[in-house]
């Protein structure tokens, strides 16, 4: 009773201004009732189910399951006819040597092949988004086969449920190992590339009755992959595939995986099938209803609930973070973490969709990394800087950036992006939960090394003003005045300083970072807008929007408080994207997202809809873009993170909260009369929820977890509703109400592979 009374008297509080702000757009305020959640969540997500009635050809097209560390996406195998493949992942099978972008990535395990009796002649496949498992059946000229594939929920196994009627109990299950060996020296073209010293060969054997595969590495540790197809009397059968990874400790090698591989598939035949299942799909049914989004288009909005169940089956807490193809392996060149976009990329929604709980593993690891990023410099800079290149390895950021002083090379390459931009979004991950700790022991001191860098190169020229000499704009080229550095310095002092003012935090570096903030060289700007810097135009095609960083993801240079520079800042959008070229799936959703920051929802649907269409390659030639599957081939390789960016865009028309405002609704399409959501996670620890009904907004309901000042604009109207930890306000007239919009049973499913 108290808690309610305490919210009424928050709410008769702020009535006044409330009732300056929101007249006429929302006439009242009223006290913040449960929001009505009405969604039938089975029924809800088995209308994004993927769905296949004939067989996925590649690994673009075919479904895929995962549970944070193993995966398997299924297709039809190229070596063996009439075979389903089960191309086997787990995260962290890297090579265990450290340094080299030639010797550090992913290797291959192999593949589980399901090869029918009689010769194919039909297929229904299912994802089944809600218990997160592949369920179909497969009709041969011998009988029936029904099969249910899933990953376990905490486990390290992938399980395979088959039952055939006909000849088909005695389809054949069979594993064929893949040597471990880098991708990379095979497909690249770089004479360095094909330096690399390949791995020992595999062995098999038989442990207690068990198949196992065992890869020796060259530095002396190993990874085993064991399995087991035990049938019942009522002719079901179940495969159970596991792969162990022991990594050496203190440098001493660690073998000895094959025992804990055949140890895993022991303890599984033991399990109680029926409640191991249960926690599976609890785990699951706990996740998806963490916040909820629904918007006028089909397509979008499943590709959107797709994009989640990838994200859910790529990380977990306690698991590797996410690099370029997750727990589905496939040979490419990238077989790394990249971390100058494509790892900030994949962890772009997170926060947003309330599930801060996947982005811990990626900012765990900058915390257990921090050493390693102060030697990532040269011995004059460790004192005060930190620095990080790339790509990297699985679980180690050792790769420095070439960061020197050497005045005799004042040309020397400089490419400091990947570390600044991690830790922003480590800050923005923390300013969606406000843990005051955390900034102060971890982020605060890891920012001011890595925004040190700016000051340590800045140079002050004769008019005052600090300039960035040469240094590289991703992944355009050099330059002098770089604009990439402009934006994220910009945003880097200004974030220090109000973290030491929040904190209390006497700095003794406060007057400098304000010196530079207030003296910082603006950018070059041209005909066609930001520059990438001093006499370098943006003159060519190309995907990665550096140079526009200021406008997003940084906001240092915004519409708000820059409303005179609006103009130049949609001219030089619209000139990254006029000019075509370069076509790869981020740059359309980068354009998103920038046009979506400058407000303009309909220029932010054109580039949406762009990245998520469906191109089909010239005859012999590669897929790039979005496969059936809505995983992102770019030129027959895999990268995880595009797909994501998408969902960052939609995310961006729906709600932005930056510079400590919440924007509700800030670059919804005219397309999109209608829309809601709920529980969307902003910064300042708000749970916020909306309803666009017929181009208004009809409600807003903010939730404060951690009782700091409040700012929400809604509709161009500016509102600061007093809440409390734990208190809640809803803004608007009736009652708020949460439900799917409608959707017609013609555009459901629309991913999968359809026609036969």
């Amino acid at each position: 009773m108290k808690q309610l009374q305490r919210i009424a008297t928050t709410i008769r509080q702020t009535i006044p201004l409330i009732g300056l702000l929101l007249v006429p757009l929302l006439a009242t305020t009223h006290a913040a009732l449960a929001v009505d959640l009405r969604v039938d969540w089975p029924e809800f997500m088995a209308r994004h189910d993927l769905i296949w009635d004939r067989l996925p050809e590649n690994y673009y097209e075919g479904p895929f399951v995962g549970n944070g560390l193993l995966g398997t996406v299924i297709f039809k195998d190229d070596q063996q006819p009439n075979t389903l493949r089960f191309e086997i992942g787990r995260v962290d099978v890297y090579d265990h040597r450290t340094k080299g972008v030639n010797s550090v990535g992913r290797l291959p395990i192999g593949q589980l092949l399901l090869t029918p009796v009689g010769e194919i002649q039909k297929i229904n496949l299912r994802t089944d988004l809600w218990n997160a498992e592949i369920r179909g059946e497969i009709t041969t000229a011998a009988g029936t086969l029904t099969l249910r594939c899933f990953v376990p929920s905490g486990s390290q196994l992938i399980v395979l449920s088959l039952k055939g009627t006909g000849q088909e109990k005695d389809a054949k299950v069979a594993l064929r190992p893949e040597q471990g060996n880098h991708p990379r020296s095979a497909l690249s073209n770089n004479a360095n590339d094909k330096l690399y010293e390949p791995n020992p060969p595999f062995n098999v054997a038989k442990i207690d009755g068990i198949e196992v595969v065992t890869q020796p590495l060259l530095v002396g540790d190993d990874y085993a992959t064991a399995w087991s197809d035990v049938a019942k009397p009522d002719g079901t059968r179940t495969v159970l595939v596991t792969v162990a990874n022991r990594w050496a400790k203190n440098r001493q090698p660690a073998t000895g995986s094959a025992e804990d591989a055949v140890a895993t598939i022991k303890a599984a035949k033991t399990l109680d099938f029926a409640a191991f299942e249960k926690a599976h799909r609890d785990w699951w049914h706990q996740f998806y209803p963490a916040s909820f989004v629904s918007i006028p288009d089909a397509r979008t909005e499943s590709f959107y609930w797709i994009q989640l169940y990838k994200l859910a089956s790529a990380t977990r807490e306690n698991r590797p973070a996410i690099d370029l193809m997750g727990p589905w392996f496939k040979k490419t060149i990238w077989a790394s973490y990249w971390v100058n976009l494509n790892i900030q990329l994949a962890y772009y929604t997170m926060g947003i969709t309330n599930h801060l709980e996947l982005g811990e593993p990626l900012y765990q690891l900058m915390e257990r990394s921090k050493e390693q990023l102060i030697n990532n410099v040269n011995q004059e800079f460790r004192n005060d800087c930190a620095t990080l290149g790339n790509p990297v390895g699985y679980d180690v950021l050792n790769t420095g950036c070439g960061l020197k002083t050497d005045p005799a090379d004042p040309k020397s390459r400089l490419n400091i992006i990947a570390l600044p931009w991690l830790v922003q979004m480590y800050y923005i991950h923390n300013q969606m939960s406000i843990n005051d700790t955390r900034l102060r022991e971890n982020i605060y001191p890891l920012m001011k090394r890595a925004y040190q860098v700016y000051i340590r190169k800045l140079v002050r020229g004769a008019d005052g003003k600090y300039r960035m000499p040469y240094a590289f704009s991703d992944e355009y080229g050099n330059a002098e005045e770089v604009s990439l550095h402009i934006g994220m310095a910009r945003w880097g002092f200004a974030t220090l300083i109000a973290i030491a003012e929040r904190l209390k935090i006497d700095d003794p570096q406060i007057p400098q970072w304000k010196e530079y903030l207030a003296n910082m060289a603006d950018y070059n700007i041209d005909e066609n807008g930001i520059m990438i810097g001093k006499d370098t135009p943006f003159a060519k095609p190309h995907r990665h929007y550096s140079h526009l960083f200021g406008i997003f993801p940084f906001y240092s240079l915004n519409i708000e408080q820059d409303p005179e520079r609006i103009p130049m800042m949609k001219k030089s959008v619209q000139h990254f994207t006029d000019l075509d070229g370069d076509n790869k799936m981020f740059k359309f959703t980068g354009a998103a997202s920038l046009w979506a920051s400058l407000g303009d929802g309909d220029q932010a649907l054109k580039w949406l809809d762009r990245s998520i269409a469906l191109i089909t390659p010239a005859k012999g030639q590669p897929l790039l873009g979005v496969g059936l599957n809505t995983l992102y081939s770019e030129n027959a390789m895999p990268t995880f993170e595009s797909p994501i960016a998408a969902t960052r865009a939609m995310l961006d028309m729906l709600i932005q909260s930056w510079g400590g405002t919440i924007r509700v609704f800030p670059a919804v399409p005219t397309a999109w009369k209608d829309a809601v959501y709920h529980n969307l996670r902003a910064e300042g620890g708000f749970l916020v929820s909306a309803e666009r009904k017929n181009g208004k907004t009809a409600w807003v309901r903010i939730k404060s977890l951690a009782g700091e000042p409040c700012r929400v604009m809604i509709d161009g109207k500016l509102h600061e509703p007093k809440l409390a930890k734990g208190e809640e306000i809803v803004l608007g007239d009736g009652k708020p109400v949460v439900a799917p919009l409608p959707m017609e049973a013609a555009a459901q499913n629309a991913w999968g592979v359809h026609g036969l």
